[in-house]
């Protein structure tokens, strides 16, 4: 059994530590190791890659402090398996912060996420349609919501379900959102949902 998550958000705002964010490799480490803790080994198998690689991922992840060792354990050769978890149950990014050159690795996350939603708000009869361009200019905004409820959440102590409160923050973001004039369209006769 795992121990509850530190803290229950890391808002990142060094450049440098945003740009390890920005990579689908250590993103998935991440979000498995929000699941329960994890060896090297058992990240090697589950997301198919070699022990030396996700070795190289867990170096940087730890040496950045967005991973710390939750136990040792020896198994039955006597060897100590290491066993990871985020320090965080959630991370975000300084908005005003991210590099140019991983710029659109957020905003892509976020164009996923509101597809998403777009697509249960189209299977409700909700939703007309978006450009290319608004949900660009959407997803920026979902991402700058992101950061300002992490604020309001960045105090709030241990967290046992990563998950939960993933849900839990982009809720409140999406909720903040829907309440914004500029976007109340976009989720016509949904705003009540959130």
């Amino acid at each position: 059994m795992s121990k509850p998550f530190k803290r229950s958000v890391c808002i990142v705002d060094d450049p440098e530590r945003i740009r390890l964010l920005a990579d689908f490799t250590r993103a998935e480490i991440l979000q498995l190791l929000c699941e329960y803790p994890m060896t090297e080994a058992q990240l090697s198998k589950e997301l198919g890659l070699t022990r030396a690689a996700v070795g190289y991922h867990l170096k940087l992840l730890l040496k950045t402090h967005f991973i710390c060792l939750e136990r040792v354990e020896p198994e039955e050769h006597g060897i100590l398996q290491k066993f990871y978890m985020p320090v965080a149950a959630f991370f975000t990014v300084d908005c005003s912060r991210i590099p140019n050159a991983v710029r659109r690795y957020f905003i892509q996350m976020q164009i996923v996420h509101l597809r998403g939603i777009f697509t249960t708000l189209q299977l409700q009869h909700r939703f007309f349609g978006v450009s290319p361009a608004t949900l660009e200019k959407l997803a920026r905004t979902m991402l700058q919501q992101l950061e300002n409820v992490s604020r309001k959440h960045a105090k709030d102590g241990s967290v046992d379900n990563a998950e939960t409160f993933k849900v839990k923050i982009y809720a409140e973001a999406l909720s903040d959102l829907t309440k914004q004039k500029e976007w109340e369209h976009l989720f016509h006769g949904s705003i009540h949902l959130f």
